[in-house]
């Protein structure tokens, strides 16, 4: 504990950063004791490394979080694999998070347990940890870690990580229904525990040609002071409750149902409002042209 209070983490041009910096900025978002946190990371965010200790490092972020939520808290981190959709097997215990280091660390803890979701699991920490470890089939249904957060109103905080890798966006998407998007299923064979078995789940999937893009989200929940923002060196660390988040969200689909779409240049806006007769009418159709982009964006995002 020592050595997490007095060794810098970070330098930046205001100066070193250190454990109670995080503690203290997490804070002033508006973390308290008892909160559920939902926590998305990014740690080179924060400025320049003045630890070698990468293990040090990631103790003390993840200790930050604890130090805020307090025993009575619960921490989840994404630790998405999206295994069924790579056509692979999801091994509970050995598979390794794809969304960063610390929520690769954080899930290895001994006190922390990882949810059963071979595409989207979590790792969850604290007391009532078992109440969010059972969840349903569907990714972003009420059943979903995303749903049960949203019941918790659960805070979504992001440590360094950019807004637009905010998922609970796309659990408001599925309740609105959003017109881009459609129900998917995906099979494969899941590990828990040394035992293996075949399963199924549904994702609402996002056709190819469609583009999601946050930032209007964002600057909306800041003009409006519903999302809080605290600088930390380099970086920042936003926080926004997941109930104003999904109030907010679903107000502004009502106005404009292609709001979390990329609409900049304007040629992506007017391709977004040419494309609707055809979603609505003629689902056929966008179905076809649906595998053809994919093809074309898979081929050249491995070219």
């Amino acid at each position: 504990m020592e050595k997490m209070q007095n060794a810098a983490l970070y330098e930046s041009e205001n100066g070193k950063i250190y454990c109670q910096d995080f503690v203290n900025a997490i804070r002033k978002t508006g973390i308290r004791k008892g909160d559920a946190v939902f926590a998305h990371s990014s740690v080179s965010a924060f400025g320049k490394l003045c630890t070698s200790d990468r293990n040090f490092l990631l103790q003390s972020l993840t200790d930050s979080l604890k130090e805020c939520v307090g025993d009575e808290g619960m921490i989840i981190m994404p630790t998405f694999t999206y295994s069924f959709d790579k056509n692979q097997t999801y091994d509970a215990d050995n598979t390794k998070s794809t969304v960063g280091i610390l929520t690769e660390f954080f899930r290895k803890q001994k006190d922390v347990k990882r949810t059963l979701h071979p595409n989207h699991s979590v790792a969850v920490w604290g007391k009532h940890k078992e109440d969010l470890l059972n969840i349903g089939k569907d990714t972003f249904d009420d059943d979903s870690i995303f749903g049960k957060l949203h019941k918790l109103n659960g805070k979504i905080v992001f440590l360094g990580a950019p807004f637009q890798s905010c998922t609970f966006a796309h659990y408001i998407e599925q309740k609105h229904n959003v017109p881009y998007r459609r129900m998917s299923r995906f099979r494969g064979k899941i590990i828990s525990h040394g035992k293996a078995y075949d399963d199924e789940i549904t994702f609402y999937n996002r056709y190819s040609f469609f583009f999601n893009s946050f930032a209007r989200f964002e600057h909306h929940l800041l003009d409006k002071g519903l999302m809080k923002t605290v600088k930390v060196g380099d970086g920042n660390i936003l926080m926004v409750e997941s109930s104003t988040m999904f109030k907010e969200g679903c107000k502004l689909l009502d106005d404009d149902k292609y709001y979390f779409l990329k609409n900049e240049p304007f040629i992506f806006k007017i391709f977004n409002i040419f494309i609707y007769p055809f979603l609505k009418y003629a689902p056929w159709l966008i179905k076809i042209l649906d595998k053809i982009a994919y093809k074309i964006i898979y081929r050249k995002a491995k070219a």
